[in-house]
């Protein structure tokens, strides 16, 4: 039989290393199986102009069930209407931003809350391309393809 401090020790490596899993943290674990989340973090004039592509693909981003968040210049704005924890930003920054890019940085997170793609900008079209593609995704298109209501 293993001694419980071997037990105990190797049950804190797991617990320490569950942020390596790629998984989001509790603020986003509401939007789990419901949202893909998109972050990104930039500064301005980059945070002005993502802000205006994410508004302008606002009809697409609904349609994939995405949540976005755009961190910078010490705001959080998102297209997400329902209830956050008043620590998601410092969260998302300690997770994801640490240190803090000094550029534009940008990360999907599927619904499953895995981290999917980090990219150094905002190309909506590719993530929306790599979405496309994903299982879920394909199901999804699959069932409003069968319901045209």
């Amino acid at each position: 039989m293993r001694s419980p401090s071997i037990l105990l020790l190797c049950m804190m490596t797991l617990s320490g290393n569950a942020d390596a899993s790629g998984q989001a943290p509790a603020g986003l674990a509401g939007l789990r199986w419901e949202h893909r989340v998109i972050l990104i973090f930039a500064h301005e004039p980059a945070a002005s102009i993502a802000l205006s592509n994410l508004h302008e693909f606002a009809a697409e981003l609904q349609d994939r069930d995405i949540a976005w968040f755009l961190l910078g210049d010490g705001s959080l704005r998102s297209n997400y209407d329902g209830e956050l924890d008043d620590k998601l930003r410092e969260q998302l920054m300690g997770h994801f931003f640490t240190p803090a890019p000094a550029g534009t940085e940008v990360i999907l997170i599927g619904k499953d809350g895995t981290l999917k793609k980090r990219s150094p900008d905002l190309d909506l079209e590719e993530l929306f391309g790599l979405i496309d593609q994903m299982p879920m995704r394909r199901e999804e298109m699959r069932r409003k393809a069968d319901d045209p209501d």
